[in-house]
């Protein structure tokens, strides 16, 4: 190639980087401030000895091909052998399900299993692919070419390296990219720099955006090899659960309502913000005691240190610390169910137990059932955001002085460290708190009632810690886990994050928390003396607590009025998917619609959109994850069809429910 051409060719480079510079600035301003004045070191566009633009690092380029056709070979590859994620629902055996949701998810699964080999082709050969992670950028042209061959509605862009980013902006235009997924109702992002975390918050955050039946089934085209992109592909499998947990149904929230409606009937006070009581306790060390395998390890200490230590048990830890002689001075609880009531009733049975309940403090979250709180000497509540009952105190709260912490969920050692660090405490150990285990079959305290001989759901417990899950462990290599617990654990970390200032200690033989020193309980030692603790106890839930703005009154007046907006917007929400679909990627167009609505609502009112977006993801996600089964495009078109009727006739009969239900006993 002569001089001639080279400088040709190096004015192109230079002009495509001006046009991408100038998008930047329109789209992605932050991208546009990082490269705007970039200046690369050791690596950039170069011309080859072939006359191609290379990528030329460290003294060598980095394509030993031309990198355009390089990128057409992978492209190739990827369309005959692509790497995606599919999304699935474990379901319970029919005897399991007492949710009218569960019944149909399980019905839609049921329904694909008789159609279908319930195997996915080749979802490459869609007409268009939804969501495509390109994992690494190299010049880009793999991304330009795959475009080029398939309609794309989301792309997801991840380059950790800013020369090799910076040398791409050189090599393709991306306009021409963006405007592809803005046609089909999707974006184009761009992530530069970071690490395998990185990947997946990106990923999480665009889904929320887009809507989370993008995640029905996700490509992945991964464009070079590197420890971190194996790390990233590692890190999505073992977190990619985050992503679609704790997304709530509408009977959910039903039941969460009634309870809520019901316990501030019942007159249980709400806690307040911290800043409008104090905590003359607020230096005395909290012992957070969930039900964990190392609960165990730990008894002889709480037993020794109970009086000049305050001890907040959690759920079924309870038990484990009843029968041991120590009485919690907080008991926590965060599960909706009615069904919750067993595990208080063996409580109460058992013989070698001198405690009473009504002995003692319950501190729960506003959903679970009035019908546990009243067995304690006094019950107080936290309010748990993302939830209708929950909102509705938020609603009713116009002079803002309730608690409103994040990370109450999904487990009740989350709810229990909210309550600590609301409450204003300074120092909290977390014991039990294992996350994980070391053995399958020692996967809580041998004191609880998981090991009782008549504890019923002793199978269905043996089944959810059967896994090969491995984290970091608190003070091994690795434990086992699961999804449940590692999204706990997450959550607390969140936590902590929240409260810099909390000082937490990790005792627990289990998974390592980040924000928590790990510290082993023989090591612990309690220096202080404790004073009448119960008094003190006492009076702080007292201060800390109030009913105000909660009257029964205003609480039924807020509740015909969201009624009457819900039925409204399941109207119109219906009305998008009431046509008759023949392709996928007209139901894709329709949920996208419907997830705009939802994220209108959201900002709109809070309390209508926390009611059906749960349903919506799930029911929506699960739908289209089912159709990539079906290679029979007719079959497909009539499952389609007949899963949206179905759903349809789930969102009427669930609202009926709401209407007559939400103020009478939950059903389960």
């Amino acid at each position: 190639m002569n001089t001639v051409d080279n400088e040709l060719k190096k004015m192109m480079l230079h002009a495509t980087l001006l046009a991408n510079l100038t998008l930047l600035k329109e789209k992605m301003p932050r991208v546009y401030d990082a490269f705007k004045d970039y200046k690369p070191t050791n690596t950039g566009v170069a011309i080859d000895s072939n006359g191609n633009e290379n990528l030329y690092n460290n003294g060598k380029f980095a394509y030993t091909e031309s990198p355009r056709e390089f990128a057409k070979k992978q492209v190739d590859k990827f369309l005959k052998n692509p790497i995606y994620s599919h999304y699935n629902i474990k379901h319970a055996v029919d005897v399991g399900i007492v949710f009218k949701h569960s019944a149909l998810l399980k019905s839609i699964n049921n329904v694909r299993n008789e159609e279908t080999d319930s195997k996915v082709g080749r979802p490459t050969n869609e007409n268009r692919l939804e969501f495509v992670c390109f994992l690494g950028g190299g010049l880009g042209y793999q991304i330009e070419e795959l475009l080029n061959k398939k309609a794309v509605r989301n792309v997801f862009l991840f380059e950790p390296n800013f020369n090799s980013f910076y040398a791409l902006l050189h090599c393709i235009e991306l306009r021409p990219l963006f405007n592809k997924c803005l046609s089909q109702g999707g974006v184009f992002t761009i992530r530069v720099g970071g690490d395998e975390h990185t990947i997946s918050n990106e990923i999480s955050k665009l889904l929320m955006e887009q809507g989370h039946f993008n995640m029905s089934l996700i490509h992945f085209f991964q464009h070079y090899d590197s420890p971190l992109m194996t790390k990233s592909m590692d890190k999505m499998k073992e977190v990619a659960h985050r992503w679609h947990g704790g997304w709530g149904f509408f009977e959910d929230e039903i039941i969460g309502i009634s309870h809520t409606l019901s316990n501030l009937k019942a007159r249980f006070p709400v806690l307040k913000k911290t800043s409008l009581f104090k905590n003359p306790l607020k230096n005395i060390p909290v012992f957070i005691v969930a039900n964990g395998p190392s609960l165990d390890s730990a008894i002889e200490f709480l037993l020794e240190n109970k009086d000049n230590i305050i001890i907040v048990s959690c759920g079924t830890a309870l038990k484990a610390l009843l029968v041991n002689d120590i009485k919690p001075d907080m008991h926590i609880e965060m599960e909706r169910t009615a069904g919750l009531s067993k595990h208080i009733e063996a409580i109460e049975n058992a013989a070698n137990i001198t405690v009473k309940l009504n002995e003692l403090n319950i501190i729960a979250l506003n959903t679970v059932y009035d019908g546990i709180l009243k067995r304690f000497k006094t019950a107080n509540l936290l309010t748990k955001i993302n939830d209708g009952g929950g909102f509705l105190i938020q609603r009713l709260d116009k002079k803002q002085m309730y608690s409103y912490p994040v990370g109450t969920n999904p487990t009740v050692t989350n709810t229990a460290l909210a309550v600590v660090t609301e409450l204003g405490f300074d120092k909290v150990y977390l014991v039990g708190a294992d996350f994980g285990f070391i053995s399958n079959e020692h996967h809580h305290s041998k004191h609880s009632a998981y090991y009782d001989s008549d504890y019923k759901d002793k199978e269905v417990m043996i089944e959810n810690m059967q896994t090969d899950k491995c984290v970091k462990g608190n003070f091994t290599d690795t434990v086992f886990t699961n999804n449940l617990f590692d999204l706990s654990k997450s959550n607390i970390e969140v936590l902590l994050r929240h409260h810099p200032h909390v000082k937490a200690f990790n005792t627990s033989n289990g998974a390592y928390i980040y924000g928590a020193q790990p510290k082993r309980i023989v090591d612990v030692r309690i220096k202080n003396k404790l004073i009448n603790k119960s008094a003190k106890i006492t009076s702080l839930l007292q201060n800390a607590t109030s009913l105000t703005l909660l009257s029964e009154k205003r609480m039924d007046t807020c509740i015909v009025e969201i009624q009457n907006k819900t039925k409204a917007f399941l109207e119109q929400l219906i009305t998008v998917t009431s046509p008759y679909f023949t392709t996928r990627e007209e139901l894709v167009d329709a949920f996208a619609l419907q997830h705009k609505m939802l994220l209108n609502m959201r900002d709109e009112d809070d309390v209508i959109y926390i009611l059906v977006q749960g349903t919506f993801k799930y029911f929506q996600t699960y739908i289209m994850a089912n159709t990539y089964f079906y290679d029979n495009l007719d079959k497909r078109i009539e499952f389609m069809n007949a899963c949206i009727d179905a759903f349809h006739e789930h969102l009427n009969d669930i609202y009926q429910e709401f209407i007559f239900s939400y103020n009478k006993p939950a059903k389960v």
